[in-house]
């Protein structure tokens, strides 16, 4: 237990976002045992975690600030932030917990800072610094899924806060600083893909991010758009946030074929193996299962925001996928840990 708290990997809130979105969305779809029954698991994996988490920045400090500064281990710290405002979403969503949601918000809020500008200021400063094939890949995108996912559970309390306009404002900063993140991050992502070789075991879940942060900013503007009627002036953001929401969830939609493509390639081509046995799976997955819950989120809830009924076809075929996606990653994550057991009582 000691060794995996050490070498937790800083990624592994994917988890908690994935099947907190997955949670969510089968809420959205009107699924609700189903979705009652993910939320409660979620809530276990997110406190289980938060107790390694902890146990490692008090015990092994220095394996925090060796990860802080690699370039790909680095971002994964974002997927707690993320994580941790997902969580939150369920307790006002589906648990009907707002209080307990907005303490998480305090936490998502002061981890997503320290964070941010401790990972900025290290790659910043750093004299020796890789070359953008070996220090970039879709895992930087959670820096984006990080702030959106804070804005969302702005938006999701501000019904509950004492001064709608300060929170549905601050909601607007973290979807507007996410939005221009994604501007800058993207195009790197997409130049990495094109202009270096990129292996068949690279080419993993990490890179459905393109369209999971994408997604999440859909989600984060569909909520902001929804709820900004009541709050004075900021109501005339409304047209462009329209605008601007749409515009990402058209950048969302355009990334899936081609994932599915790039997927079947990875698998049946290369025959990497499928994360749903012990041996194919690893962590990075849920990387993977985010989106799909994320995009059948968000397209839901962009629907109501646009008032455009004939969207929720969409979300309520693609649960389908997102809860299928799901399924098999657990499968191979319970199928992984059983085999690790067998291995160290041998």
């Amino acid at each position: 237990m000691k060794k995996e708290i050490q070498h937790l990997l800083t990624s592994y809130f994917a988890m908690v976002m994935a099947t907190g979105i997955v949670a969510i969305a089968a809420h959205l779809l009107s699924f609700t045992e189903l979705a009652f029954v993910i939320h409660w698991l979620n809530l276990l994996l997110y406190g289980i975690l938060l107790l390694f988490f902890l146990l490692r920045i008090c015990f092994f400090p220095s394996e925090i600030v060796k990860d802080m500064n690699d370039y790909l281990k680095g971002p994964g710290f974002f997927t707690f932030v993320a994580g941790t405002a997902i969580v939150g979403n369920q307790l006002v969503i589906i648990g009907g917990f707002p209080q307990l949601a907005a303490i998480l918000l305090k936490i998502a809020i002061a981890a997503w800072m320290l964070i941010t500008y401790s990972f900025f200021l290290i790659i910043t400063v750093k004299e020796k610094k890789p070359a953008l094939d070996k220090g970039i890949n879709g895992g930087w995108l959670i820096i984006i899924v990080s702030t959106q996912a804070v804005s969302t559970l702005i938006t999701s309390l501000t019904p509950y806060s004492s001064h709608p306009e300060i929170s549905a404002f601050s909601a607007l900063v973290f979807y507007m600083a996410g939005g221009i993140m994604y501007l800058y991050i993207m195009p790197l992502i997409i130049y990495r893909l094109s202009f270096f070789q990129l292996k068949a075991d690279e080419l993993g879940a990490p890179y459905w991010i393109n369209m999971g942060a994408a997604a999440i900013t859909t989600l984060a503007g569909s909520g902001l758009i929804s709820g900004m009627h009541e709050t004075g002036n900021l109501t005339d953001f409304i047209p462009f946030l329209k605008g601007f929401t749409l515009f990402f969830w058209s950048a969302s939609t355009w990334w899936i074929p081609l994932m599915l493509i790039l997927g079947t390639w990875r698998h049946v081509y290369k025959r990497i193996p499928l994360p749903t046995s012990a041996h194919g799976y690893n962590a990075g997955y849920w990387g993977m299962v985010f989106p799909l819950g994320m995009y059948t989120a968000c397209t839901f809830q962009l629907s109501n925001a646009l008032e455009l009924p004939f969207l929720k076809v969409i979300p309520r075929y693609f649960i389908y996928l997102a809860l299928f996606a799901w399924v098999a990653v657990m499968t191979g994550f319970v199928r992984h840990q059983f085999k690790k057991l067998q291995f160290t009582r041998s």
